[in-house]
């Protein structure tokens, strides 16, 4: 059975040690609250998100927890916590027994409520909570009944982080069973004026990420990797690269397990961006290193793009699958295990890839070209000019590549040309990106216009790797025995992939329009010359 609260309200304060509990509830009873002493309980708390903690960012939180030999989902959300006070909505669903696989929910409440946020992503364990729990029943003198518990939770580490601990947090909780919000007001006031126990800003969740040092990923740089306006441009291009690469070294140990197809993609993203760095600024890096850098990023990109084009085929096919006729689930399956056939072996060579000696020598080489002081004198003649004076010509000459290419798709409109502009846009997007920290935010609505272009260009380019992965199939499977479903299936897909792409062509000459309009120059001109603010 599930459990809907519309709100939880929950008072929470920050305790110096467990030795306080007995002079808390003698306090409180002399001072009319009816106490009595419940059963303590351990609760193993298991909080579950996708990879980049898509749940937490939508201010959400989702727990496993076991105790007394029970098992239960939770889903919260994460509000402001207000002079100590918490108000939550929660779901709760009680399970039967403990889960195998804790985040494999397969609870209809619990995955309703989130598949929608989190598709096409997948649940993993981030962090584990222990917490010995001594409870009481309490009944105020306004009548209200709480839950006042004496927490001692420890905290650790799961799944892809590094295994480590921190010292435990004690902490008083007092839950509103029933009765007025203004007892637990009441409440806090007396227990605060007494011990001055300090209110608690933040969930066990929120204070486990904080203590263990959990990094959220995220596409702003902090700060020691983001550029500044005086910083040389040799300088910015290690930044960039220094903060990419650590995004795609994060992302290997998710590849190499093949936990969620996220971890490719965001990997091969990275390989991107380091070689769009790379070529943006090639002026301000050695040649010699710039090159066998660009060589191996290419290489490695080829591998993860291998892998990922299968990936966003097998999402089309989950995405599509309610607009595709006979696809019963069964059928699914069946051309799930295909394809997956096919991606074995991408999958098998950037396994070994990643395990080979060309890519340590890469990583060992790149490391310590970033770690390297800066020469005096370097060779590279755009190295020592300030990024105050490089980015605006450099962003500028994007913006007319792309505006170049534009022009072209609408002269021809035909796929190799939406390809090429494609590529356009993501490095003006890149060499935007790159240099957002330094105009302190100014560049971001500009940028959202570019992502908005390029998602369009990238639809369209998905509809044509689909259909000629589709093609492919059809030429192995000649002469074979396959069964006449998914050979319907297919060509289901090949006909929808038609459609979808002249819809997004009708859509990027709605949003090329806006895009390529005067004002859009002007507003990047103003921007680049630091005449419009963040």
């Amino acid at each position: 059975m599930n459990h809907e609260k519309p709100v939880e309200i929950e008072l929470k304060l920050v305790l110096p040690g467990p030795e306080v509990e007995e002079a808390v509830i003698a306090h409180i009873r002399e001072q009319g609250y009816r106490v009595k002493a419940l059963k303590p309980v351990r609760n193993c708390d298991l909080y579950l998100d996708t990879f980049d903690w898509t749940l937490m960012k939508k201010k959400l939180a989702l727990r496993y927890r076991t105790a007394d030999g029970g098992a239960m989902y939770t889903l919260k959300g994460m509000g402001a916590i207000e002079d100590g006070i918490a108000k939550r909505m929660e779901i709760e669903a009680p399970l039967e027994g403990p889960a195998d696989s804790p985040a494999e929910i397969s609870v209809k409440q619990i995955r309703e409520a989130i598949d929608g946020i989190i598709y096409p992503r997948k649940l993993l364990e981030h962090i584990q909570v222990r917490t010995d729990r001594r409870r009481y029943r309490v009944l105020s003198p306004e009548g209200a009944r709480i839950e006042l518990a004496f927490d001692a939770s420890s905290f650790s580490a799961r799944g892809l982080h590094k295994p480590r601990r921190t010292k435990r947090l004690h902490a008083l909780e007092a839950e509103l069973l029933s009765g007025p919000e203004a007892a637990l007001i009441s409440l806090s006031a007396l227990l605060s004026g007494a011990f001055g126990y300090p209110p608690s800003p933040a969930s066990k969740l929120e204070s486990a990420v904080e203590r263990l040092k959990v990094l959220i990923p995220s596409k702003k740089p902090p700060e020691k990797y983001a550029v500044r306006l005086d910083d040389r441009l040799d300088l910015a291009v290690r930044k960039i690269l220094a903060y990419q690469f650590v995004r795609f070294r994060e992302q290997l140990p998710g590849v190499q397990r093949d936990i969620d197809t996220e971890f490719v993609h965001q990997a091969r993203v990275a390989t991107r961006r380091m070689r769009s760095a790379l070529r943006l600024f090639r002026e301000a890096v050695p040649r010699g290193a710039g090159d066998f850098f660009a060589g191996e990023l290419e290489w490695l990109g080829g591998l993860f793009g291998a892998v990922r084009d299968l990936d966003v085929f097998l999402l089309n096919l989950t995405r599509f699958k309610g607009q595709i006729e006979r696809f019963p689930v069964k059928k699914k399956e069946m051309f799930d295990r295909r394809i997956g056939g096919h991606r074995a072996a991408p999958l098998a060579a950037l396994g070994a890839a990643l395990e080979s000696p060309r890519y340590g020598n890469f990583a060992r080489r790149l490391l310590r070209f970033l770690e390297a002081p800066l020469p005096e004198r370097p060779r590279a003649p755009l190295a020592v000019k300030p990024v105050r004076q490089a980015a605006p010509a450099i962003i500028k000459e994007r913006f007319a590549a792309v505006i170049g290419q534009g022009q072209r798709v609408l002269d021809n409109p035909k796929p190799k040309q939406f390809h090429r502009l494609r590529i356009q846009m993501k490095r003006l997007r890149y060499a935007c990106e790159f240099m957002a920290p330094a105009y302190d935010g100014a560049l971001d609505p500009f940028i959202e216009r570019t992502v908005e272009i390029q998602d369009c260009l990238g639809e369209i380019q998905d509809t044509v790797f689909t259909r000629g992965f589709i093609d492919g199939l059809f030429n192995d499977w000649k002469g074979r025995l396959v069964e006449p479903e998914l050979v319907f299936i297919l060509g289901e897909l090949y006909q929808l992939q038609g459609e979808i792409a002249r819809d997004r062509e009708e859509k990027f000459g709605r949003i090329w329009e806006r895009f390529a309009a005067g004002e859009t120059a002007a507003e990047l001109d103003e921007i680049l010359s630091g005449q419009r603010a963040g």
